[in-house]
């Protein structure tokens, strides 16, 4: 969704309740898919904060009434953004930027049920202070962390290599096959992106 193509997760169970994933810049337009497939969210997950993840939260939040949920150390993207990474897309111009609140902090280890869905939340800072993984059965939606084809960067506000090393080792350590559904790019099988893991550590270390 939007001009710098985030993957937006709509989770939904067989009862109808449903999460959306990063709502990205296009609030409406996922409101109007929501709504094309019958789908009324609870809650709207945030991998992190950055603006093309955030922007569409307060009209899909509005609308929906959904909850919205994000770590505590990106909460501040929401509110004001010119920690969100927006001034590089809009030049400065933060007086239309739709601001709003989180609902509900999350932290490590945080679970959420939505319906017979269960979420697990991995902190995964590096990206941003606040990333974090949605882990749910052989699903991980894990943002910006980490892509099918490589990981975050880490040069913009709040970000950080070392902690982004430390964030793909400690995901290098699931020994679990899993579904990797990234905000940006397409998904992939975990098996195919764990023997790159080492590759990405030795590039962090070396920078």
């Amino acid at each position: 969704m939007g001009a710098l193509r985030t993957n937006t997760y709509f989770c939904f169970d067989d009862s109808g309740h449903c999460v959306v994933i990063d709502p990205g810049m296009d609030g409406e337009g996922i409101y109007e898919k929501l709504k094309q497939k019958n789908l009324a969210p609870q809650y709207i997950f945030l991998t992190h904060g950055h603006f093309d993840h955030s922007q569409g939260v307060k009209l899909l939040a509005e609308k929906t009434g959904a909850k919205v949920c994000i770590h505590a150390e990106d909460a501040v993207m929401l509110e004001n953004p010119a920690f969100n990474s927006a001034n590089f897309y809009y030049r400065g111009d933060f007086s239309f930027y739709p601001r709003t609140r989180a609902d509900i902090l999350l932290s490590e280890g945080s679970l959420l049920s939505v319906g017979s869905m269960n979420f697990s939340v991995l902190h995964t800072p590096g990206h941003t202070p606040g990333s974090v993984c949605f882990r749910s059965e052989e699903m991980l939606f894990c943002g910006d962390t980490l892509f099918s084809y490589g990981y975050g960067r880490y040069d913009l506000w709040g970000g950080d290599r070392e902690r982004l090393a430390d964030s793909i080792r400690r995901l290098s350590e699931i020994s679990k096959e899993l579904k990797i559904c990234p905000g940006h790019g397409n998904t992939a099988s975990f098996s195919r992106i764990r023997p790159l893991l080492p590759q990405y550590l030795a590039e962090l270390q070396n920078q």
